[in-house]
């Protein structure tokens, strides 16, 4: 990884940067997106509004846009999708690099020459920056989880899909905020079926970074992600799954070709099942807004027994232990002092901060929580912990909530 500074575009000549606007029936918001887009502080730009068969004002806003600058381009055509008309528009394209912008978004006048620097200065195929998530009421940073910095997405690929066994996007899933190669683009895009109408943006981001190609990861963050009423994501969809399938069958197909092959793919399972959860509640229509049907439990923070912080350390880095160090990081009278396995080295080859069991005589703690499903294997860990001195009273463990019973 390198880190990013002194930029300039001193270093080549700026070139051009096509922006693709694909839009549909968002006459309303679209003057505060093209706005923002001709107010950017890079001019070198051509800017193709893709009208998709809009039935409101939509087109008439364009041409209004259009005749007042040259630099903006029109397609209209039949609704055909998201897909296609990036396709159309990345077809008439004469940039070098392309950007997208949602056209019910808008974007800070900073986003596409801070995008242009950091592409010249560190000659990678991929810029990702970060995105503002705009509700009505409030507005939420919504972050890449792999750190700031240069990366060859062969080295990052089991956490572009979910960072290091959590539930945050390695690299965000959108295809905005995001600055591509012109001919990279247009060669994903080839591949990529009309038919895929959910999860689009997670079809043209990962056909890209699982190319082994150079990223680059930067703290920038211009581009305004509007949550609003009657969005495609918003609105009811009683096709959901049937359009989500289009997005498996071509994830699948990249991933079961990619070296991480088993990890990709139980991570795209992970997804599918977080989006059966929300075609359910949200996408059916079969509950009032507001309310659902499926929806994971409270969990106690265990602190409440707790009068004062206790530091803890983890025994155990499997599934059990996977779990209670997400839960233990919420636990506001818990000091997590160090996680501990016996097969800690193949946790470190994976980049976890695994220790041997020998750690456990180098730190202070109360209490030692042994992660493991079955009381006999409990009982065997505690005989080896005393074994090593250990006090008794410190070593804890309690049946998994959720898990399966084990015959003993």
């Amino acid at each position: 990884m390198n880190h990013i500074k002194n930029l300039s575009l001193n270093d080549k000549k700026a070139p051009l940067v096509s922006v693709i606007v694909p839009l549909y029936n968002t006459q309303e918001f679209l003057p505060r997106c093209l706005d923002s887009i001709l107010n950017q502080s890079y001019v070198n730009m051509e800017i193709v509004l893709v009208n998709d068969g809009s039935i409101d004002e939509s087109l008439s806003v364009c041409e209004r846009y259009a005749a007042k600058d040259a630099r903006i381009q029109i397609i209209n055509q039949s609704n055909q999708g998201i897909i296609a008309a990036k396709k159309a528009g990345i077809k008439i394209c004469q940039g070098e690099y392309v950007m997208f912008v949602d056209s019910d978004d808008w974007i800070e006048p900073e986003l596409l020459e801070k995008m242009v620097k950091v592409i010249l200065k560190c000659d990678c195929s991929l810029v990702c920056t970060n995105v503002y998530i705009d509700f009505e009421d409030r507005t939420i940073e919504k972050r890449n989880a792999i750190p700031s910095g240069i990366y060859e997405t062969e080295r990052i690929a089991k956490d572009l899909f979910y960072y290091k066994n959590t539930d945050n996007y390695g690299i965000l899933p959108y295809s905005v905020a995001k600055l591509y190669p012109m001919d990279m683009l247009r060669e994903v895009l080839d591949h990529i079926s009309n038919d895929i109408r959910q999860a689009e943006d997670k079809a043209i981001v990962f056909s890209c970074v699982f190319q082994n190609i150079k990223v680059c990861f930067t703290d920038d963050i211009y581009y305004h992600y509007c949550m609003r009423d009657g969005s495609a994501c918003q609105s009811e969809n009683q096709n959901y799954l049937v359009e989500m399938t289009a997005f498996y069958k071509y994830a699948k197909r990249i991933f079961d070709a990619h070296e991480e092959r088993e990890h990709l793919l139980w991570q795209l399972g992970k997804y599918l099942l977080l989006e059966a959860g929300f075609a359910i509640n949200g996408k059916f229509g079969l509950v009032a807004p507001g309310k659902s049907i499926h929806r994971e439990p409270y969990r106690l923070d265990p602190s409440a027994f707790l009068p004062q912080v206790k530091k803890l350390i983890l025994y155990g880095a499997g599934k059990v232990g996977g779990d209670y160090r997400k839960q233990l990081a919420d636990c506001a009278n818990i000091e997590f002092c160090g996680w501990v396995d016996k097969g800690y080295e193949k946790y470190q080859e994976k980049e976890l901060d695994i220790h041997p069991v020998k750690y456990i005589q180098e730190v202070e703690y109360d209490y030692i929580l042994v992660a493991v499903r079955q009381q006999k294997i409990y009982q065997e860990i505690k005989k080896e912990l005393i074994n090593m001195g250990i006090a008794e009273d410190t070593i804890i463990w309690g049946r998994p909530y959720g898990a399966p019973y084990d015959k003993e």
